[in-house]
């Protein structure tokens, strides 16, 4: 008998507002903050590792030790850790289009990663897991997590 894979929701929720609060707090300071930028995309790149170290992995056990709870849900993490990747080129891409002084699409890039960690934050839909099960439905190699079925 296989074991349902669990992903905790406020790990989730507290990496999506993390990266919205950073990413706002860039925004507000400007062009010059492309280095916070790069900070939230290093940091979703190693989240979507999975590595101990990760500073969204890292600041989620200090606010459990403060008392946050956690909330396993029956989930998949492969596209979860799928959407991190998404977020870390964006991201990184913004921030290299910062650095480079492409101040409009820096930002443009950036504002999608807000857009869509707001979504997932306040209406709990993640587009990067959709669009990672339908290259799973596609039969796209490297996509072998189907979602888990109702029971």
């Amino acid at each position: 008998m296989t074991s349902v894979p669990q992903v905790d929701q406020t790990a989730l929720k507290t990496g999506q507002l993390t990266t919205i609060l950073l990413l706002v707090a860039a925004f507000v300071l400007g062009e010059a903050a492309w280095p916070l930028v790069l900070f939230v995309a290093v940091a979703q790149f190693l989240g979507a590792l999975a590595v101990p170290f990760a500073p969204y992995r890292l600041l989620y056990l200090g606010l459990r030790r403060l008392g946050l709870k956690p909330n396993l849900q029956p989930d998949n993490p492969e596209p979860h850790r799928f959407s991190l990747l998404v977020g870390t080129l964006f991201n990184g891409a913004g921030a290299l289009a910062l650095a480079l002084n492409a101040v409009a699409l820096g930002w443009s890039l950036v504002w999608i990663v807000i857009a869509l960690a707001n979504l997932n934050f306040w209406g709990n839909f993640c587009v990067g897991c959709w669009v990672y099960y339908q290259l799973n439905r596609l039969g796209v190699p490297g996509f072998s997590v189907a979602p888990l079925r109702e029971s």
